[in-house]
């Protein structure tokens, strides 16, 4: 009983050091998850790796229906946009235009980043989805004008649903929006589709954005 739990124990703690020999990608995030290792252990994994991972909204949702955790897909992103290590240069000279003037530097993106979070509740299945998916499909088709983020310390913005399901016809929707701050800048009462709360949640969101840039 002793050596079954030494060996144990020292698998744990090589599991990093042996898959980071290995190449990751939304595949094999996905198996570790569904053996039941622990998030903190998927995340020094993935830390430790070399990876080609996909990091696409569809992706990214696939790896949600997988049971792949919020913290986990974070992780994933974070390691997919770090950029790739590369030799010391010598710094380049700026390209001069034809007037003898270097060229500017390329604009920072001016659209808001969004953070989507919700939770539901209700007598029927459904109350169970989670209607965050829902919102950023919506947010895709009626605001085009933001970026949906899944990190909430990069969001601009956040957008918290209060979705409530009694029976097949009776649903009731609560939004609020709170800027960077965490202060809350709109609240809808009961009612409405999602679709028309992310509207209006597009609407106040825009309007802010607007007064600071």
């Amino acid at each position: 009983m002793r050596r079954n739990l030494i060996a144990a124990v020292l698998s744990l703690a090589l599991c990093p050091l042996l898959l980071a020999q290995q190449t990751l990608t939304n595949d094999s995030v996905i198996k570790l998850a569904k053996a039941g290792l622990s998030d903190d252990l998927i995340i020094s994994t993935i830390n430790a790796s070399a990876s080609t991972f996909n990091a696409s909204a569809d992706s990214l949702i696939e790896l949600k229906k997988a049971g792949v955790s919020d913290q986990v897909i974070a992780a994933i992103v974070q390691k997919n946009a770090a950029p790739a290590p590369t030799t010391a240069e010598p710094p380049s000279q700026s390209t001069p235009q034809a007037d003898g003037q270097a060229a500017p530097a390329p604009a920072a993106s001016t659209e808001p980043r969004v953070f989507l979070t919700s939770q539901s509740k209700g007598l029927n299945r459904n109350a169970d989805r989670d209607q965050s998916m829902e919102m950023s499909k919506d947010f895709e088709k009626d605001c085009p004008g933001v970026k949906i983020t899944i990190l909430q310390n990069a969001a601009d913005y956040t957008v918290l649903l209060n979705h409530i399901e009694v029976g097949l016809l009776i649903r009731d929707n609560q939004f609020q929006v709170a800027n960077r701050d965490g202060d809350l800048i709109s609240k809808t009462k009961e009612g409405g589709s999602i679709d028309q709360g992310v509207k209006k949640a597009c609407t106040v969101i825009m309007n802010d954005w607007s007064t600071k840039h």
